[in-house]
Formats: structure tokens, C-alpha cells, sequence
């Protein structure tokens, strides 16, 4: 053979001068998927976008589901107020009567609330609502004249009232109550007149609520009360456990409430049709005083050291896709990885341009997750995204790489690869446990099925491609 035959059988070496072995080496293919499977974070980091703005809307329909039927109740009573008035030091020897108020709070409080709620449904977004019964008996006791203080001129007992503060007057449908045998109206406000004068001017603003005069004339001594409040709320209901010993007892159909929005119920029965809880509150585990002045100490004692229950939705998809995406990186890693490995033992290329379009396809997974769970719950949403991408994805290898075989495995991996994702997500505690045997797994997996790859690609320099197949590019 002559020198010109020999140049003419040897391959031209590429344009760009690089060795063929490096431009056709598995290595090379390798590093480019894991460089497209990085910068498929940024399509992720889009659906994540999304999600938080779907989330968002829900939300804001919640609200307005909440402005018209009665937005999270916090109950906070009843509390007895004495209004009085007292000295106060002046510049120099000057005083000057100032007006403060004294509350009281029971010395027993036994309350039940029963709920029952109801779906409100707005476009795809489904809100819960409840309408509660609240019922609290209890018992005031003779007030000491010496909570007045020393500076006390006189005591305006004809003023006094029963305050009941409530987180949205919005959701109240009807109030009663009985004090001492008598029944007393209920009036807007949880005062006569919703502020009180602080000392040197200004004033305290006392929430939103309700209360009733007390039709007395001189000093109160103990007398029992009864409150029966009927209101609608959403989201939550909370109870303060004013009384010296408060006993709260929950009882509603929502199956899957939330304890954690206050202090934990010292009973508790939850079951398909619904849930009881009651709470056992003594003074020494209460975050307020006996009693306190208002101008000097405020309106509400507890904050949120209340009791109650939340009526929380048994799966948040929005927040079960958003923890997806997080594993989004690790997910496209290990279905690109099968691909590799498939295409590495199989006499077929796959052009990395065809693994772009696989990447976008797993990005359309969690596309079709988020607007499926939109109408038909996670769980079937999940199932119905992750057999159609499936059946794309393995579909497509085997069609590319001509194999059946491959195409079954590609299915086998790419429904064990979902099917591992979904238990991540549930098992929240054991996510990392999970993910690292995942991760550790794969590798051993991908560190065998390549022990005999030519990573460089020297074996496959001046062999021409399979008929109809693509070199990688």
C-alpha cells in the first residue's frame, strides 16, 4: 500500500484539533450531561417560582374566604373590669386624679367548644371553614379592695362590665350571658368605649370584642357565670385559659387537627370522624397574674400562650412539590446516569442534544406534578406525572439505542427512581437516611456496570458510528 492509500484510509483528524478519543470518549460525555444537569437548575428554579406563586394565591383566597366567613378565632375571657379612680403624683406636692381599671380574672373556667366544618371551594383552591359553639362556666370571686392600691380615691362599681375579646368580630353570630342568675346584653366593643386613658395622656386601644355592663351599684362579691358564644372562623380556633383552674375541652369533625398553635392538650382522641382534646391549665402554668391594672400592664396577659386546634389540610402539596424540587438535582442526576450507563454498553450513541430534551422532559414533571395536585390531590398526581414520564423517558432510550431489553430496564430504573422520590418526600424524618443510601447506592451501582468502559474512548478512534445513530457531540 502506498503512503498516499495510507493517509487516505486514516481518519482526518477533527476541526478544532482536539484528539478524537477525548471528543468521543464516554468521559467527555459524561462531564457534558453532568454540566446539562446543572444548568437544568435554572428551569427548576423556574417551577419553583411557580409553585411559591400558586401557593400565594391560595392563600390569598383564604383571606378572602376569611374577611367574609370569619378569619382564625381567638377567644380571650371573660375578664371582670372595675374601673376606679386614683391619685397621682404631680410635679412637686401637686396631685391629680387620674381614671384606671382593674381586671379580674375567674377564679374557675370550664369551657367546651364543639365545631363542625365545611369546604369552601374557589376556582381550583379549597378552603376549610368551621362554626363553633363555645360555652364557658365559671366563677368571679369577691374582689379585695386592696388590689385598688393605696393611691385608690373611690371605686366606680356602677361602671363595671364583663369584656370577652374575640380575634374577628366578623365570624360572632350570637353572644349570652348570664351573671349572678341575671342574664345581661351583650354590646360592641370590648369596652364602653374601646379606649382607656393612660397616664399623661394618649390611650390604651383595646381589641376587637364584646362586653356587657354589670348592673351593680356598690361592692361586687363572687358570683358564678355562664358565656355562650357562637361564632365562625377558619384556619384555627384558641381558647385563653383565663381562670385560676381552667378546664378547655375541643370536640370537632375535622380529622386532622394541629396542637402545635399553642400549648399541647393533656388529652387527646383523634380518629377518621374527628378529634377531642381537652386541656388542664392550673394558675402556675398560667402567663398571667390574678389580677392586673390595665394602664399599667395591658390588655392581654397571655399572648400566645393559649389553647386550640388548627384545622390544617392532611397533605400541603404545594409544600410536597416545592421539597421535590430540592431533590430536582439529585432526581436528574440519577435518571441521567442510567441513561449513560445504557448508552455506554450499547454499540448506539445518544446525541447530547437528545439528553437536553430528556432533561426537559424531568423539568415537565414537576410541571404536570403542580397542576395535576391542583385538581386531583399529590398522591394521584404524582402516580399519573411520574408513569407518563416514564413511559416517554425509557420509551425514548429504547428507541434510540434499538434495544426492548433497554428499554424495560430504563422503565424498571426510571419507576424505582420515582418511586424512591415519593418516599422521601413522605418520610420527612428519614429524608436524609433515605437520600444517602439512594446516593450511595447509585454510585456503587454505576461503579460496577462501568468497570469495563473505556473511559478514554482510544478503543473507539477511527471505528465509524453504528448505521443511523448519532455521535456525541
Amino acid at each position: 500500500m502506498t503512503d498516499a492509500n495510507t493517509a487516505a484510509a486514516r481518519p482526518a483528524p477533527p476541526a478544532h484539533g482536539l484528539p478524537p478519543g477525548l471528543v468521543r470518549s464516554p468521559a467527555a460525555k459524561f462531564f457534558l450531561t453532568g454540566l446539562i444537569t446543572v444548568l437544568l437548575m435554572i428551569p427548576l428554579w423556574m417551577v419553583l417560582a411557580l409553585t411559591s406563586e400558586r401557593e400565594s394565591r391560595r392563600d390569598e383566597v383564604a383571606d378572602a374566604i376569611g374577611q367574609e366567613w370569619g378569619r382564625p378565632q381567638a377567644v380571650y375571657g371573660p375578664l371582670l373590669v372595675v374601673p376606679y379612680l386614683a391619685r397621682e403624683a404631680g410635679e412637686g406636692s401637686a396631685t391629680t386624679i387620674v381614671r384606671r381599671h382593674l381586671v379580674v380574672l375567674p377564679e374557675t373556667m370550664v369551657t367546651s367548644v364543639e365545631s363542625t366544618t365545611e369546604a369552601r371551594n374557589v376556582s381550583v383552591y379549597e378552603v376549610p371553614v368551621y362554626a363553633a359553639q363555645l360555652v364557658t362556666e365559671g366563677r368571679f370571686g369577691a374582689i379585695d379592695p386592696g388590689l385598688f392600691g393605696s393611691d385608690m380615691t373611690s371605686v366606680l362599681w356602677d361602671e363595671a362590665f364583663v369584656s370577652v375579646a374575640v380575634g374577628d368580630l366578623t365570624g360572632i353570630e350570637d353572644a349570652d350571658l348570664t351573671a349572678g342568675g341575671a342574664a345581661l346584653g351583650f354590646e360592641p366593643g370590648a369596652t364602653r368605649d374601646g379606649t382607656y386613658p393612660m397616664i399623661g395622656g394618649g390611650s390604651v386601644r383595646i381589641g376587637p370584642g364584646i362586653h356587657a355592663p354589670l348592673a351593680t351599684t356598690g361592692p361586687l362579691a363572687a358570683f358564678d357565670f355562664a358565656l355562650d358564644l357562637r361564632l365562625r372562623g377558619t384556619d384555627s380556633i384558641r381558647v385563653a385559659p383565663v381562670g385560676r383552674q381552667s378546664e378547655v375541652t375541643m370536640a370537632s369533625d375535622w380529622p386532622h387537627p394541629n396542637f402545635a398553635i399553642g400549648m399541647l392538650p393533656s388529652e387527646r382522641t383523634v380518629t377518621p370522624d374527628g378529634f377531642t382534646a381537652t386541656w388542664r391549665v392550673p394558675y402556675l402554668a398560667r402567663p398571667a397574674p390574678q389580677s392586673w391594672v390595665l394602664e399599667r400592664d395591658g390588655y392581654d396577659r397571655f399572648g400566645s400562650e393559649m389553647v386550640g386546634a388548627g384545622f390544617v389540610e392532611p397533605v400541603d402539596f404545594y409544600a410536597l412539590v416545592e421539597r421535590s424540587l430540592k431533590y430536582g438535582l439529585m432526581f436528574i442526576g440519577v435518571t441521567f446516569l442510567t441513561v449513560f450507563v445504557l448508552e455506554t454498553l450499547s454499540p448506539h450513541r445518544i446525541h447530547i442534544v437528545q439528553y437536553c430534551l430528556v432533561g426537559l422532559v424531568l423539568v415537565m414533571f414537576f410541571v404536570l406534578l403542580l397542576a395535576l395536585s391542583e385538581r386531583i390531590g399529590f398522591g394521584a398526581a404524582y402516580l399519573v406525572a411520574a408513569a407518563a414520564t416514564t413511559l416517554v423517558v425509557s420509551g425514548f432510550v429504547g428507541t434510540v439505542l434499538q434495544s426492548a431489553v433497554r428499554a424495560g430496564i430504563a422503565a424498571v430504573a426510571f419507576a424505582a427512581t420515582f418511586a424512591l422520590l415519593y418516599a422521601i418526600l413522605r418520610l420527612e424524618d428519614l429524608a436524609l437516611l433515605v437520600g444517602s443510601v439512594i446516593g450511595f447506592v447509585t454510585l456503587s451501582g454505576l461503579l460496577f456496570a462501568t468497570r469495563r468502559v473505556d473511559w478514554s474512548g482510544v478503543s473507539r478512534v477511527g471505528s465509524p458510528p453504528a448505521p443511523g445513530t448519532a455521535i456525541a457531540g
